[in-house]
């Protein structure tokens, strides 16, 4: 893989959001997963993949970077690079969208330069690997583009159906369990985006811009980094798993 760097006197920084307002697992950020909070392993991933020039910890929640703090310390990580952006809790709701926060506060508030590349990397996703973030951010600087991470949908996304007092109708016309055509080689594949990373150039934040992936080119990422932790069961799963 071929590195280049971006322009002079431009950053990579990296942004991790964690609000504390988690609806379906309660403090779902801090919760263990083999002994170490859920933030932390994303923190830990940034740290080790040495591309970046600022790590911004993003929350609405002062004990949740003390706990980082706590085991940053306790396994002796250098974390210099690292800063603590405390959000606003408007800015932190279940509604709230961070693509906004982003466009409207993080560029005023750390003054970023038109050309630094910001990549942005959900908690909830601790098993990306650090050759993933470097592909990701070569990506972007070779190109000159924003892009996101994807992967392909565990199974086959025409098999689709509503259910509507238990009847089903499918989803797509031509759906296979109608046709009958269900043999796997012949059905297309869908992706999906996921919270993987996320690169984006702060000259590209525009307010008229309503998503990351507007513009923006995917990554395909390979399943067993695509785990986005969002129930208990997912927890469970998750602590299967060597994060290191």
């Amino acid at each position: 893989m071929i590195f280049k760097k971006l322009k002079k006197n431009s950053e990579i920084i990296c942004f991790i959001p964690a609000r504390s307002g988690s609806t379906r697992i309660k403090n779902k950020n801090i919760r263990l997963i083999n002994g170490r909070p859920l933030i932390y392993w994303t923190v830990l991933k940034a740290i080790k993949s040495k591309q970046f020039d600022k790590i911004i910890f993003s929350s609405d929640a002062d004990r949740y970077y003390k706990i980082l703090i706590k085991y940053l310390k306790k396994d002796k990580l250098n974390y210099e690079k690292l800063i603590f952006d405390k959000r606003n809790v408007l800015h932190s709701k279940t509604k709230s969208k961070i693509f906004d926060y982003l466009k409207y506060d993080l560029l005023k508030k750390f003054n970023l330069k038109k050309d630094d590349l910001l990549v942005q990397m959900l908690p909830t996703c601790p098993l990306r690997t650090i050759s993933s973030i470097k592909k990701a951010i070569n990506y972007s600087i070779i190109n000159n583009k924003n892009c996101f991470s994807a992967c392909e949908y565990d199974f086959h996304l025409t098999f689709s159906f509503l259910i509507n007092n238990n009847n089903w109708r499918p989803v797509f016309k031509k759906s296979p369990i109608v046709t009958g055509t269900t043999q796997s080689q012949t059905q297309k594949i869908y992706y999906h985006p996921n919270g993987v990373i996320n690169c984006l150039y702060v000259r590209t934040l525009k307010k008229t811009i309503k998503s990351i992936y507007q513009n923006a080119s995917p990554i395909i990422i390979a399943k067993n980094e695509c785990l986005d932790i969002d129930t208990e069961e997912d927890l469970k799963i998750l602590k299967n798993f060597n994060l290191l």
